[in-house]
């Protein structure tokens, strides 16, 4: 005989039960679901859902000779692009190397980055260690890293193989556009065919570029081989010698290191808090007014919902809140592949962004409600729904706004407040929701 359940929380268990029996009943019905479910599971395991797309946990190799007729989507360990894409190329992985041909942009990121072959379009690269030394057809914008002193020295060993850190842009590489390149520390000695910037915190410059150099680095040096052809703009905390044949015109700029640190004014800071507070209480007022007076039905079920079951609203608002962020990387990645990233990708991102930040901000009206009015139930004192209303999310923004003052820990307390309100409000609307879509079972004669 199981005598398992008898020692289980019914507390715990029941409410996580019934809170997330909805969303294994939408699954089932809805093929919108199933399909997405499929794709969650493609961004979590990197399986290939295409030829264009492929992902493995250990390496990727596109062989020497090998075409891939389409943008690439590859996640791995280690990313080896010998062949030739006539797309764009997305790669993440510890380890990427291109050493073929990329006819498209090529988007990557990971610890250590080579670009050996040719892009024919834009490189927008981001690692620990970046090294472009063969060619860009367009611009190319990289973020590397290597801050401290012996970073141009001591290189990075990633699965046996060394990565300078930094960027490093040797001789005979080529940008055929601008070039913007950040990082702890770099050598640029290639070319560039259009205005190059550089922001590092060591900086050896023999490059040439066609147009405008911006350099600005704590540490700068300009080898007598460069050549500006138009005018080359310094700016660094160490006095730096420029050879006269280098550009046709220097300009030095002021190195900025102090900050300016604000008086404080605890009188107008209190007054600015208070100020503050009274514009989010009034701003929600309204918008709550304006539900209760337009919309009283879209409040009325989610309400009586929560009202009844409070645990199971909030846990699965916090199940729906924790699901958002790769929800919506899916439906992202989806526009991606039959839009493009612009307009789909942007267009979608930018849509469900919207869409959570105006039900994030807004929750309050829902949840405020609901807890007006179980203070007045406690208090026993006879009050409407505006009263309680107004009541309700005066007290969640005055407390949350409160917890805000407390040093190190007030900001994420803030934000576990508002956390709180999101998901009881979309946890009653998706309880709703499904009890509106399933019809109940007529009682037994």
């Amino acid at each position: 005989m199981m005598t398992q359940s008898k020692h289980s929380s019914p507390a715990i268990m029941a409410p996580l039960r019934r809170a997330l029996r909805p969303l294994a009943h939408w699954a089932r019905r809805s093929p919108v679901a199933m399909t997405l479910a499929g794709t969650l599971l493609f961004l979590l395991t990197g399986t290939a859902l295409a030829a264009a797309v492929a992902g493995s946990e250990e390496v990727y190799i596109l062989p020497k000779g090998q075409v891939v007729s389409d943008d690439l989507y590859v996640s791995a360990r280690e990313v080896l692009i010998e062949g030739t894409v006539e797309g764009d190329l997305v790669a993440a992985g510890a380890y990427i190397e291109v050493s073929g041909v990329v006819m498209g942009d090529v988007m990557a990121a990971g610890a250590g980055i080579v670009v050996s072959g040719a892009v024919q379009d834009d490189a927008r690269l981001a690692g620990g260690g970046i090294v472009v030394s063969g060619s860009v057809g367009d611009d190319l914008f990289a973020a590397g890293g290597g801050g401290w002193p012996a970073a141009l020295y001591v290189p990075m060993r990633i699965d046996g193989r060394e990565v300078p850190q930094g960027v490093q842009f040797p001789g005979g590489a080529s940008v055929g556009g601008d070039a913007y390149i950040v990082g702890g520390s770099g050598a640029l000695a290639g070319s560039v065919g259009g205005n190059l910037f550089a922001g590092m915190n060591q900086l050896v410059f023999a490059g040439s570029v066609a147009g405008d150099a911006d350099l600005n680095a704590a540490r700068l040096t300009v080898d007598e081989a460069s050549r500006v052809q138009g005018t080359l703009r310094y700016s660094s905390s160490e006095a730096v010698g420029v050879p006269e044949a280098v550009a046709t015109s220097v300009e030095r700029k002021a190195w900025e290191t102090q900050v300016q640190v604000r008086e404080r004014k605890p009188v107008q800071g209190f007054l600015w808090w208070v100020v503050r507070t009274a514009v989010i209480i009034v701003g929600l007022w309204v918008i709550g007014w304006l539900a209760l007076t337009f919309a009283p039905n879209a409040l009325a079920a989610p309400l009586a919902t929560l009202t009844r079951e409070p645990a199971e609203s909030g846990i699965l608002g916090i199940v729906a809140a924790v699901a958002v962020l790769p929800v919506s990387a899916a439906l992202v990645f989806l526009a991606i592949l039959v839009w493009g990233w612009f307009p789909g990708g942007v267009a979608v991102a930018a849509l469900l962004l919207g869409l959570v930040g105006v039900v994030w901000l807004v929750s309050p009206a829902l949840t405020g409600l609901w807890l007006g009015r179980k203070l007045g139930g406690v208090t026993g004192a006879g009050q409407g729904d505006l009263v309680a209303l107004l009541l309700g999310i005066a007290l969640i923004v005055l407390v949350g706004r409160l917890l805000a003052l407390i040093p190190c820990v007030g900001p994420l307390a803030y934000r576990m407040v508002y956390l709180l309100s999101f998901a009881l409000a979309v946890g009653s609307w998706l309880m709703t929701l499904r009890r509106k879509r399933v019809p109940q079972a007529a009682p037994a004669a």
